[in-house]
């Protein structure tokens, strides 16, 4: 009798919530559909303005909406996950790693253009330390 117990009731209590939580993947799932067709409609009426006074009218009007589309479908994760309740951790994890890739990238750069210079400094000071 006890085994059974051990076995029912967490898959009742799975079961629970699964039931509790389809709504709202049904509720994210019309987000997403919603968003995805505004963010084409954006785009599609981004595509039709015309900017007579620039003179590189495609190339920028396609990079502007390429730009658009893709940060539009960005956001629109991030509106869905913070809906599902994930979506604060995520971008906490995001930008604590891109904080600390960018630190990465930056301690590279000045520790390599900054190399020659420190090599010198160095052999300066021996110069003097062995005097």
């Amino acid at each position: 009798m006890q085994v059974a117990n051990v076995i029912v009731d967490p898959l009742q209590q799975l079961l629970t919530q699964l039931v509790g939580f389809i709504p709202k993947l049904v509720v994210a799932l019309l987000i997403w559909l919603i968003g995805k067709y505004i963010i084409n409609i954006g785009v599609g009426l981004i595509k039709k303005v015309e900017f007579k006074r620039l003179k590189v009218v495609g190339k920028f009007r396609d990079t502007f909406a390429f730009f658009l589309l893709y940060l539009g479908k960005v956001l629109l994760v991030l509106v869905i996950l913070d809906y599902l309740g994930i979506g604060r951790t995520v971008i906490q994890a995001l930008l604590s790693g891109l904080t600390f890739a960018i630190a990465i990238a930056l301690g590279i750069a000045f520790g390599k253009a900054l190399e020659d210079d420190a090599k010198s400094l160095l052999n300066a000071l021996k110069e003097q330390a062995n005097k």
